[in-house]
């Protein structure tokens, strides 16, 4: 069952959105580029929503797929990130793990718990491990679209032009050391389900 979301009322999501476009990429240990033989990609955990009436945001899976698909895309043909291996999970139990663990560290990033207090999660590690590759990326892609063009301010209701948002992470993780390596962030006001939204993200 979808589950609305009154974001669009909250001033946090508000101001993030009024915000200009912000973007943060870089090592954040002593492990360089070039130390990285070998990347396995999970799968990219996506949760987009679209907005009704100008206010509520709706959980939207025909969204979260589109946007999850360009992202991914895009993604291919960028060589910045030396991946050599995509780490496909049948398990459902396993895989809502691995999902969450990506959500969860997403948040602690966007709360600004520093990056040298984070430890590669238990579950990630564990696949990280059994599969003799020292580095993980995990990805994360969520926003929301709006398809009327209009996001109704928190408190005051006036309507603000909005074609939608989207907010990314790339973040490695080291399985030897058991933290993080790198951090890429992208937040930008454009519309979800277009290419280019996620071709500028991608050169952030």
């Amino acid at each position: 069952m979808k589950k609305a979301f009154l974001f669009a009322i909250a001033s946090i999501l508000f101001c993030g959105f009024i915000a200009s476009c912000s973007a943060y990429r870089g090592f954040v240990s002593n492990v360089t580029r070039d130390d990285i033989k070998q990347l396995a990609q999970f799968e990219m955990y996506a949760h987009f929503g679209r907005v009704e009436n100008g206010i509520s945001i709706i959980d939207n899976d025909s969204v979260t797929n589109t946007a999850k698909s360009l992202f991914e895309t895009e993604l291919a043909h960028d060589k910045t990130l030396p991946v050599t291996e995509t780490i496909t999970i049948s398990d459902n139990l396993v895989r809502n793990k691995v999902q969450d663990e990506i959500r969860w560290m997403r948040i602690y990033i966007d709360n600004n718990v520093p990056v040298k207090d984070l430890t590669i999660p238990p579950t990630i590690d564990s696949i990280l491990c059994s599969r003799n590759v020292r580095f993980g990326l995990l990805i994360h892609n969520g926003g929301f679209y709006c398809p009327d063009g209009i996001l109704k301010g928190p408190g005051s209701g006036i309507p603000v032009a909005c074609e939608g948002s989207t907010r990314s992470a790339g973040i490695i993780v080291d399985s030897e050391r058991k933290y993080l390596v790198y951090v890429a962030t992208s937040n930008r006001n454009s519309n979800p389900l277009e290419a280019e939204t996620y071709r500028k993200q991608v050169n952030d």
